[in-house]
């Protein structure tokens, strides 16, 4: 079975099978745990005390891309867009485009909303995300029309090694977006291109890269991503990391589905991450999108359409597809699905969906979960109620103080109380698949 859709039956999603979905997610996701509280002072025998516990954000990364939210500053959308991404997600991508991040600007700005950002993060326990490191697109003019890799190369380094040191904070990074096209036939030839060229190729540039990254600060996750997993050039280049030991954490895939024939089915779904089973990696879903406007059939009608879209933006207008009823739907029943399916899989480490919200959406789509207005759409409260209800773990029970507290719960960081005669104390700690020993909560 193929993804495409028949034209009569697009709005109309088919309930995945999700064979052993659920029983892949108690096995994996979950695990026990013991508690053991330590007190200052001796506890009488017998007494009892009320504990509450409750998972606070998964060990695994629930994310959204934030390259939308710059657009908003000085709107009442700023502060609806960082509330609604606290209410649903424990990680986020944040964008470091070198046509953004130009050293030969002035990027004191930039800067201060990216510190503005991370402190935010930080202060909700998100995870952070660089993107990216290096890519063929989105490139100052100077780079671009750079014709000496030679001299090129020392300001491609001084990126990279200021970008990881400047935000220590940000612990993953997607090193090359997109590795294997920077010689598809539809990127036009630039600085960076022709850097990769003089490197001796694809594979030798790419080498360089990781290997000077990890120099700088190897405890980073860093990331091969590919807007085509299922390129047969992007599964040799990660194999030849494996064989050449070149390190690297995670294996990127892009699912952007605007078009027909781009909406995985189940079968395609699970084919795409057994294909890399064999190298051992992790895999992240890094570019995630379900549009609720109707889709295109394939590429070639979707280009027609994206190019009236820029010559309308060209002349100061907006060409966007509109949010349909009938299509929310099948955005809902469709990700509830595929979260599902990835989640009950333990290659999986991340999903991160690109647009939360239609405004401003990536080529026009309505490929949020909040609409144009930052309102949810069913497929947010689809997805919180599988993140914050069924995959949660939330106690509340009457102990004796001297034994431990044995329970089975979602990996990730919990918080908690226990309440003993009227006097409540709190506190945090780590539920993880690697921690076999009893956890101390110091009171």
């Amino acid at each position: 079975m193929n993804g495409i859709l028949a034209q009569s039956d697009e709005t109309q999603h088919t309930p995945w099978k999700l064979d052993g979905a659920q029983e892949r997610i108690k096995t994996i996701r979950k695990g026990d745990a013991v508690l053991r509280f330590v007190f200052d002072e001796v506890v009488p025998s017998g007494e009892m005390g009320t504990i509450d516990i409750k998972l606070n954000s998964h060990a695994f990364n629930f994310g959204v891309s934030m390259t939308q939210v710059n657009a908003f500053a000085g709107t009442p959308y700023f502060e609806a867009y960082h509330q609604r991404v606290e209410e649903l997600f424990n990680f986020v991508t944040v964008g470091f485009y070198w046509v953004a991040y130009d050293e030969r600007r002035d990027l004191s700005n930039f800067k201060k909303r990216m510190r503005k950002t991370i402190d935010w993060a930080q202060a909700n326990n998100i995870k952070i995300k660089g993107h990216p490191l290096l890519w063929h697109e989105s490139l100052p003019k100077w780079v671009i029309d750079s014709k000496d890799p030679e001299k090129l190369e020392p300001s491609i380094f001084s990126r990279l090694e200021h970008l990881i040191t400047t935000y220590p904070e940000i612990a993953y990074w997607d090193v090359y977006n997109e590795p294997v096209a920077p010689f598809k036939e539809h990127v036009t030839p630039n600085g960076v291109s022709r850097w990769i060229k003089y490197k001796g190729g694809i594979y030798p540039a790419m080498q360089s890269l990781y290997d000077f990254v990890n120099n700088v600060d190897a405890s980073k996750k860093y990331t091969n991503n590919h807007y085509h997993p299922n390129d047969p050039a992007f599964l040799a280049l990660n194999e030849f990391f494996v064989t050449n030991n070149v390190k690297y954490d995670a294996i990127g895939m892009q699912a952007h589905m605007q078009t027909n024939d781009n909406v995985l089915s189940e079968e395609e779904l699970l084919a795409q991450v057994e294909k890399f089973a064999f190298l051992k990696k992790d895999i992240q879903f890094t570019e995630l999108t379900v549009t609720s406007s109707k889709r295109f059939e394939n590429w070639k009608d979707h280009q027609v359409f994206l190019e009236k879209r820029k010559k309308a933006r060209k002349n100061g207008k907006q060409l966007n597809l509109p949010s349909l009823p009938a299509y929310e739907d099948y955005q809902a029943a469709y990700i509830k699905d595929f979260y599902t399916l990835l989640f009950s899989l333990p290659q999986i480490s991340s999903i991160t969906f690109w647009n939360l919200t239609d405004r401003n959406a990536w080529r026009g789509h309505a490929g949020g979960i909040l609409d144009m207005e930052l309102k949810p759409k069913k497929a947010f409260y689809t997805l919180k109620d599988l993140i914050k209800n069924e995959w949660s773990t939330q106690i509340s029970k009457t102990i004796a103080l001297e034994n431990d507290l044995n329970f089975n719960g979602f990996y990730g960081s919990y918080n908690g109380t226990l309440s003993i005669a009227g006097k409540k104390y709190s506190f945090d700690f780590e539920h993880s698949k690697e921690n076999k020993e009893p956890i101390k909560i110091m009171l």
